[in-house]
């Protein structure tokens, strides 16, 4: 189905018939109810612990009205109370609401006891059912954690001290999603973590990237159990490994690189950027063998080296970093990679920090916040989507939606389905 018009929110007859064929409506204006039911029964999988006989709420309406709200721009419990009296005839059209409008306490106390591996599940394959694949070429997924400052509190006469929550998230290029999130454990780190999440992630054939903290040989076999790929970075917590990569990349074999050794391949890349001239060289090689504890690192393939270069008015800087990588030559592939890292931090934790301001979020309850911040994530995720179509920011995209939820949130969705 061709898509719609960038920077045109208008369909065409076409457009519509495919809308309602794909969801099974029979006109287009029912489009909003029908997937936000479809939403409903979704949630309906999610385990209830509450006892049952003394439940006003059903916990479906409560999640669904949390999504709704969050997709509109509510940040915490009482601005999404206070959205769901405003817009309550909305809600009504397509959820029961037994028992009324739930409390600000009644939300954080919902999100408090459900599963948040469970609620992203969900949240995933409804993600799923409601978008088309986009077109890309290798998948690449990004891993990263985030401490949520806002829940963390200091130590006080009368209190304890109280540790921030901590979510390791994975970023998928292809989705323009966090496809999964593990909380830290308090006593820990990310690096067992990191193993767990990648054994549980049904991939075939990506490339994964971290940071330096995670470069560790039981992650590295995690990955290649998976059958996918890794480019990944080597500091100072190996020092003896990084300072045999940083001799072997001296200037000599950066010249024979250059000019085009057997066996590697090199790429010069330059940009402008606050008013200096930025030059990345990537040097890649599959000269390996000298490399002692090659065996160690599975599926070791191939070392990598980037220089920059930061020119700004008199002063030049320069930068190097060094990857290791399970990938063969592929000098285009593995720079991508190394880029596209950044999207966890761009394009998934600059939004939760400041479009969805989970940092302002003071709730103590872990499982709720760890919760609500599945939902930022999904959200996003659906907002990202459709962005090229409206041609605004997040926050602009998510003020239509709280001006005017009844006409303008069904054609986020018609362009959400659309998108590819």
């Amino acid at each position: 189905m061709k898509p719609i018009r960038k920077n045109s929110n208008k369909l065409d007859k076409r457009q519509k018939n495919y809308l309602k064929k794909k969801f099974g409506i029979t006109a287009y204006k029912y489009l909003d109810i029908t997937i936000l039911k479809n939403l409903k029964e979704a949630m309906k999988g999610l385990t209830d612990t509450r006892v049952q006989y003394k439940c006003n709420y059903k916990i479906w309406d409560v999640v669904v009205c949390i999504i709704i709200s969050v997709m509109c721009g509510m940040k915490d419990w009482e601005e999404i109370h206070d959205f769901v009296d405003m817009k309550y005839n909305f809600f009504r059209k397509f959820l029961k609401m037994t028992g009324g409008i739930p409390s600000a306490k009644t939300y954080e106390r919902v999100m408090s006891i459900i599963n948040y591996k469970e609620l992203e599940n969900i949240l995933n394959i409804f993600f799923n059912t409601i978008t088309n694949d986009l077109v890309n070429d290798v998948e690449m997924l990004h891993l990263d954690g985030r401490i949520n400052n806002g829940s963390k509190r200091e130590k006080t006469i009368k209190k304890e001290k109280v540790s921030a929550l901590n979510m390791l998230n994975v970023y998928s290029d292809n989705k323009r999603l966090c496809i999964a999130s593990e909380i830290i454990d308090e006593k820990t780190n990310e690096i067992p973590a990191v193993e767990d999440i990648i054994k549980k992630l049904n991939i075939n054939g990506a490339i994964v990237t971290w940071d330096a903290l995670n470069t560790q040989k039981a992650n590295i076999t995690a990955v290649v159990s998976v059958h996918s790929d890794y480019v990944v970075p080597i500091k100072g917590n190996h020092p003896i490994f990084f300072q045999e990569l940083i001799e072997f990349f001296n200037e000599k074999e950066q010249e024979y690189i250059i000019v085009g050794k057997l066996n590697t391949a090199y790429k010069k890349r330059r940009e402008y950027k606050n008013g200096a001239a930025i030059t990345y060289e990537y040097f890649q090689t599959t000269e390996t063998e000298w490399f002692e504890d090659k065996k160690e690192w599975e599926k070791l393939q191939s070392f990598v080296m980037v220089k920059k270069t930061i020119e700004k008015e008199k002063q030049t800087t320069i930068e190097y970093r060094y990857y290791i990588s399970s990938l063969g030559i592929d000098i285009e592939l593995v720079s991508k990679a190394i880029r596209n890292h950044w999207h966890v931090e761009n394009q998934l934790h600059w939004h939760l920090d400041f479009t969805f301001k989970l940092d302002k979020n003071t709730t103590l309850d872990k499982n709720a916040l760890a919760n609500l911040e599945i939902v930022d994530k999904f959200c996003l995720g659906v907002l990202k989507r459709v962005q090229p179509y409206y041609n605004k920011s997040l926050k602009r995209i998510m003020n239509l939606l709280e001006c005017d939820l009844e006409t303008q949130f069904i054609d986020l969705l018609a362009h959400l389905a659309l998108a590819t």
